[in-house]
């Protein structure tokens, strides 16, 4: 069995959108790994729904503040929480790339049968 990737408690803006679709939605992570974020919104999308979603990393993460597109699939919903009444979303990342670039980076950990 695959161990889960480390999860960091990283809360900052996501815009997401189902793939090709041209409007964002917003939501705020809650914690991202490796293969997969998870995050809150008052818009939340079906599981195995392909989205694309845009997080600003903080510099701590990668020791410059970036933004990136990272390609993923929704793998569950979550209930909202006493402290947050929206409801979560649990999606994987396939893949990534910077604003504005057409070539996308596939995650190293993408044969994995669990992922895409």
């Amino acid at each position: 069995m695959v161990p889960r990737a480390q999860r960091f408690e990283i809360r900052v803006p996501v815009k997401y959108r189902p793939s090709g679709a041209t409007a964002w939605r917003d939501g705020r992570t809650e914690n991202i790994s490796r293969s997969g974020v998870l995050f809150r919104t008052d818009q939340p999308i079906s599981p195995k729904t392909r989205i694309e979603f845009l997080i600003a990393l903080p510099k701590e993460v990668g020791g410059r503040a970036d933004a990136v597109i990272c390609l993923g699939r929704v793998v569950r919903t979550e209930p909202p929480k006493p402290d947050d009444p929206r409801p979560a979303v649990a999606a994987t990342i396939a893949g990534y790339r910077a604003p504005g670039s057409s070539n996308h980076t596939a995650d190293p950990q993408s044969t994995d049968p669990r992922r895409i």
